[in-house]
């Protein structure tokens, strides 16, 4: 049976304040950087977390609607592209326009810019671009027509 020494490992040579300050920098970086604006570009960007620390950046603009999934949100974006996210719908509301997203249901924010028909009368329903129908919640209807009433007059 053979036993092989245990090295030491030389903790000197490293300054630990040093990494732990660029860390922590890193950390509140990567938290607050999941809204951009470029400074040539009007629009504004949205950040979202991927798999394997790889993120992607949509313009907001771009956003139809969000549906929630427990912990995941999935991004309907005009191109007909859908990109799910490990993150909670909530965390993303925070960060959209609040007079361009409203919340319609549980499940959905809608981007009133995309917005075509909608019922809240008897069907309870939003129609969006793309033959996109969404249920509209009787607690979210008066938020609903509120925003909706605001954006347009605008």
């Amino acid at each position: 049976m053979m036993v092989t020494q245990a090295t030491t490992f030389d903790q000197s040579r490293f300054n630990t304040r040093k990494l732990e300050a660029r860390m922590q920098r890193f950390e509140s970086l990567r938290r607050h950087q999941d809204f951009i604006t470029f400074k040539n570009a009007p629009e504004k960007y949205l950040l979202l977390p991927l798999r394997c620390k790889k993120s992607i950046l949509i313009p907001v603009k771009d956003i139809v609607y969000l549906q929630a999934m427990s912990n995941y949100t999935e991004f309907f974006l005009n191109n007909g592209k859908k990109i799910m996210v490990s993150r909670t719908m909530k965390e993303f509301l925070s960060k959209l326009d609040a007079e361009m997203f409203v919340r319609v249901h549980k499940s959905f924010v809608i981007n009133l810019n995309y917005l075509l028909h909608f019922d809240v009368r008897e069907e309870m329903f939003v129609q969006l671009v793309g033959d996109v129908k969404l249920s509209v919640s009787r607690r979210k209807k008066k938020e609903f027509l509120d925003k909706r009433k605001s954006y347009v007059g605008r």
